[in-house]
Parts: structure tokens; C-alpha cells; sequence
């Protein structure tokens, strides 16, 4: 199953053409099967099924007969709980150029190895949508005391609860990347400030003014809403802690729907206890699941979930046609769409 080189006629003469081959999860497959034969009839496939079986042209294949040029790590490889198996098929290999994840975030120890062994990445932008209305849709929920008006209502009582518009309010966004863009977006239809946190200063479309980390402090008691949408590495990593918390203005609200580890969990606990932040939207923790006995769970200022920010109804789509352009593009030798910087993990 070695890349190799097929001999192929044309109306014209016997020319090679270069085969290429993809790992990629079955049923997957099965989705995009012809749009991917639309792309090139010249990829071999091999499938790694539910149970894990290894497939190519309908005859199971041992592991070690693997040897693919692209791969695509869907969450459907997540999903069926695969992940290990198909890492070390990949790395395993030897032969992967192209890895396409269904991961924004590449903090996780096997994608610094694929990089030193010279895999190219390309992340996945297709939650960026998704995430960015779960953080406008909670802070609003906070905001307009939806949980106050049911708790009336279950009363079967008749009164009003006065709520807090986000107009005119200033978001600090840390991580400007593909997510934080798409929240920028969002808020700033309701006449938000935003200032969004990246690795170099400049002038963005999307936001009022860029700064970058070292100035963190500076605007962090100015904020209304602070959201953590950046990656996890030794710079960031325990970003929130309680000096942190305590640059944060009184009546603000933290969101966090990037990595746990970008927060001392324990700081956060004992600051929303002291009232700052005013209250908490987390998606993320550390660990995984949060612990039952979390005094997270019970905190009326708080609203969790279980790091699914992500599932909306589009990503899965958007997933797709994302892979299906890289592959397009690896293919033709284009440029790849949201490829890794090895330098920068």
C-alpha cells in the first residue's frame, strides 16, 4: 500500500500518474465518498472500521501494511474511541505528509511528534461557528436572568426581571484565532467593544484594538467579558490564576471554551466565591470529566458543560468540506487551509 505509481492511459498515450493513498475512518468515507472520487480517481483508500479492522479494495490489511500519505483524524476516530490506534498508525508509518484534525487546539504530545517527523497539520476551523454562538448565547442567559424569569415562572408569579443588555459592553477575546474572530463577529453586531489578545499588535477588521499578552493587565479591569479562546502551551498554560481574577473588573463575566490547564481551577473556585468574576461560563476544565464534588456544579453563578461547545449542527458539515478542500489542495501542491506552524506549538 505504498504511494506508488500507476500506469494509466490517456486518449492521447501511457503516462504515470502518481497514486496517493488516505487512512481514513469508513463511514466517513462511505459520507464523502464521491465527492473525494470527484477530487481524484487516483487515491487508494484505506478504511479502519468500528472495531478497528483495516480494510483497502474490500480485503482486510494488517497493520503494518499501512502505508498511507494522507490521513484524516475525524471525530468519528474520537468517537469510536480509535484515536490511539490510528496515531500510531500514522506515526507508525513513516510515509504521512498530511494529517487533517478535526482539533483546533495541537497541544496534545503526538502532534509535536508528527511535526518533528515532518507531517504537515492542518486544524480544523469547522467548530469555530458552533462556539462562538454557545459563548453569545450563554452570556446572554447570564445576562438577562433567564434562570430568574423560569424560576418565576414555575412560580406561576407575575413579575418582571429587569436584565443587562450586551450593548455597548467591551469583550477582551484571548486567542484571535478562527474562534475568537467568529465571537468578535457576533458581538460587535450589538455595538460591543472588542479587544482581541494575539501574538503581535496590528489593526484588526473585527476588533477595536489588538494588543498582545505582556499587556494583559492593562485592560483586564476594563473588560465586561473575558474570553479564554486560545491555544494551551507554556506561556498560557495557568494564564487565569488569582492574580489574574483580581485584575478583573467587579461584575464581570469569564468564559473559557479552550483548554482546562489555561486556568488554576482551584483560584477560579475561590474567586468566583469572593465575587470576581461575577460569574463563570466554563466548558473546559482540568481534569476531565470535572469531579463530582466540584463546588462548580453548585454554583447558581456558573454554567457548565462537558466540552461540547463544539456540537452544533453545522460543524460536523463544515468538518467535512474543510477536509475535503485540503485534500484538493495537498493534491494540486496549493497552499493548505489552517496548516500548523511547527514553530509555534
Amino acid at each position: 500500500m505504498r504511494p506508488g505509481l500507476l500506469i494509466k492511459k490517456t486518449d492521447s498515450a501511457w503516462e504515470g500518474v502518481q497514486m496517493s493513498t488516505l487512512l481514513i475512518e469508513e463511514k466517513s468515507y462511505l459520507r464523502v465518498k464521491k465527492e473525494i472520487e470527484a477530487i481524484s480517481t487516483d487515491i487508494d483508500v484505506v478504511l479502519i472500521g468500528e472495531d478497528g479492522s483495516l480494510s483497502a479494495k474490500g480485503q482486510k490489511i494488517e497493520a503494518g501494511a499501512v502505508k498511507p500519505d494522507m490521513a484524516w483524524l475525524n471525530i468519528e476516530i474520537l468517537l469510536s474511541g480509535l484515536m490511539e490506534k490510528f496515531v500510531k498508525l500514522v506515526l507508525e508509518a513513516g510515509t504521512v505528509k498530511w494529517l487533517q484534525t478535526f482539533m483546533a487546539g495541537l497541544d496534545l504530545p503526538f502532534y509535536k511528534e508528527m511535526l518533528r517527523k515532518g507531517i504537515r497539520i492542518t486544524r480544523s476551523n469547522a467548530q469555530a461557528i458552533a462556539i462562538a454562538e454557545y459563548v453569545v448565547a450563554n452570556v446572554m442567559i447570564l445576562f438577562q436572568g433567564v434562570f430568574d424569569r423560569k424560576r418565576h415562572q414555575t412560580a406561576h408569579e407575575w413579575r418582571t426581571t429587569g436584565f443587562r443588555e450586551l450593548w455597548k459592553t467591551k469583550w477582551l477575546i484571548i486567542g484571535f484565532g478562527n474562534i475568537g474572530q467568529e465571537i468578535a463577529r457576533r458581538v460587535r453586531a450589538f455595538d460591543c467593544e472588542v479587544i482581541g489578545v494575539k501574538r503581535s499588535a496590528g489593526e484588526h477588521p473585527l476588533a477595536d484594538t489588538v494588543i498582545t499578552l505582556d499587556r494583559l493587565s492593562e485592560y483586564l479591569p476594563q473588560a465586561d467579558v473575558v474570553v479564554l479562546a486560545c491555544a494551551l502551551n507554556p506561556e498560557t498554560r495557568e494564564l487565569a490564576d488569582r492574580t489574574f481574577f483580581q485584575k478583573m473588573k467587579k461584575n464581570a463575566t469569564f468564559v473559557n471554551i479552550a483548554r482546562g490547564k489555561l486556568v488554576n481551577q482551584k483560584d477560579m473556585i475561590e474567586s468566583l466565591k469572593e465575587g470576581t468574576p461575577a460569574r463563570a461560563i466554563l466548558d473546559v476544565f482540568d481534569p476531565e470529566p470535572l469531579e463530582a464534588d466540584s463546588p462548580l456544579w453548585d454554583m447558581d453563578q456558573v454554567i457548565i458543560s462537558p466540552h461540547s461547545s463544539n456540537a452544533g449542527s453545522g460543524t460536523h458539515s463544515r468538518g467535512d468540506r474543510l477536509f475535503l478542500e485540503n485534500l484538493r489542495r495537498f493534491l494540486k501542491g496549493q497552499p493548505l487551509q489552517n496548516e500548523a506552524d511547527p514553530d509555534r506549538l
